[in-house]
């Protein structure tokens, strides 16, 4: 897991304007492991601010693959063809920047739910750290 010795955002004009964006957007590393996020992602995951940080994208979003698998997200024999985390890694290796369109499965209630995403992966150094800024597109509609 990435340690970072500060939070990336203080309550500047940075934390305005990266909060002011309509969509959910995450900043995450390598294991798609969540370090910060916009009020659109929180509003969205409608969880506690402090039960998001340090855990891995498809747990929060409540994938059906991170649900069922023992160790939750990136554990799943599906998580090799997640388009998420797929655009996570070619940001870091071999495009900084990478669009993609997918069908998430999800557990919304107790039952399973399918969203739509428009994924945007754009990779950024941070204090030496490989790190990713994951847009994902389309969750509200």
């Amino acid at each position: 897991m990435t340690e970072i010795s500060v939070r990336f955002l203080d309550q500047g004009l940075h934390r305005v304007l990266f909060d002011a964006m309509p969509m959910p957007v995450f900043v995450v590393d390598e294991d798609v492991t969540l370090l910060e996020y916009n009020a659109a992602a929180c509003r969205f995951l409608a969880q506690d601010k402090e039960l998001l940080s340090r855990r891995r994208a498809g747990d929060v979003l409540h994938c059906l693959h991170a649900v069922r698998a023992p160790g939750g997200c990136g554990r799943a024999k599906a998580c090799a063809d997640c388009l998420v985390r797929k655009a996570v890694r070619s940001a870091l290796n071999k495009f900084p920047i990478t669009r993609a369109c997918t069908r998430m499965e999800r557990v919304v209630g107790g039952r399973p739910s399918i969203v739509d995403l428009r994924i945007t992966a754009r990779a950024f150094a941070y204090e030496s750290h490989k790190l990713v800024l994951l847009i994902l597109e389309g969750l509200n509609d």
